[in-house]
């Protein structure tokens, strides 16, 4: 596969869009992907629909199944992840140097 410069990528994984993510920026992405993005360090590259930006990893504790099942929810987080609208399927996408991540329409 390859990203809008031509390189190739390594998929990491699709995402339905949340209705949240309007609003604040973050795209919930499972733990496996949050432990392969880390590589990318704190704030990192991101392509979202051919626009460049900033992005970054975040987490918070949750007790949503109920306080004797707490967990942890991961997130990327960026503004230009605001633009992706509620119940679209995206990929995100790494690219064969891990230096950015990019987001496109599945």
């Amino acid at each position: 596969m390859t990203s809008d410069g031509g390189s190739a990528t390594r998929p990491i994984e699709r995402r339905t869009v949340s209705r949240k993510t309007a609003g604040d920026g973050k795209l919930e992405i499972t733990n496996v992907a949050a432990r392969r993005l880390e590589s990318l360090g704190d704030r990192f590259p991101l392509v979202v629909s051919g626009k460049s930006g900033v992005a970054s990893l975040s987490n918070m504790p949750c007790t949503c199944r109920g306080g004797d099942k707490p967990h942890v929810h991961y997130f990327v987080e960026s503004d230009l992840l605001r633009s992706l609208a509620a119940g679209t399927e995206v990929d995100l996408l790494l690219d064969e140097d891990g230096k950015r991540l990019l987001v496109a329409q599945a």
